[in-house]
């Protein structure tokens, strides 16, 4: 999510991106696609990333999220790849005395319509999904197969105010 890396606009040099390691193909798509807007802007920002993969329970991902913030680059910014763990990480950054989004600025890459005015995230139009699919399906019909490429649909982003300027840096 070359976008979501992008929260160094708002001053944030420390992020994260919280995926279940899956090895689903959007999710691997997502990490490049952060990691590499990140790289891309370190030479004007000292920007630390990291992709947090934690196993799927929410007592593995609290326990990653404990490496991450105990870690000497606690971030001040979070991507998470699935709507559900956006609960876990607000519960755990509650308990760590850490607010959304004074302390933490907070994406959601999936959308859920829980969402909606509440947590930034990423949302693409109904229709949008239907076309491509729908060409998809064609392609299929006409040849029988689909050639072996990536097939991407880029979201929008939708600000519900959960990203902001980042705290100053206490190094």
């Amino acid at each position: 999510m070359r976008s979501a890396a992008g929260t160094s606009r708002k001053g944030h040099r420390r992020v994260a991106f919280i995926v279940p390691n899956i090895g689903a193909a959007g999710d691997l798509a997502s990490e490049e696609g952060f990691l590499e807007a990140v790289v891309s802007r370190r030479n004007s920002y000292d920007v630390h990333a990291k992709a947090v993969r934690f196993e799927g329970s929410a007592t593995n991902l609290n326990f990653r999220l404990d490496d991450l913030f105990d870690g000497p680059f606690p971030p001040t910014a979070l991507l998470v790849a699935k709507p559900r763990d956006v609960v876990v990480i607000l519960i755990h950054l509650q308990k760590r005395g850490l607010t959304v989004p004074h302390a933490i600025s907070l994406i959601a890459r999936d959308h859920d319509g829980i969402f909606e005015s509440s947590i930034s995230h990423y949302a693409f139009s109904a229709e949008s999904y239907a076309q491509r699919l729908s060409r998809l399906m064609l392609q299929i019909g006409r040849q029988g197969y689909l050639a072996p490429k990536r097939h991407l649909i880029f979201p929008s982003y939708v600000d519900a105010g959960t990203v902001v300027q980042a705290p100053p840096d206490p190094s």
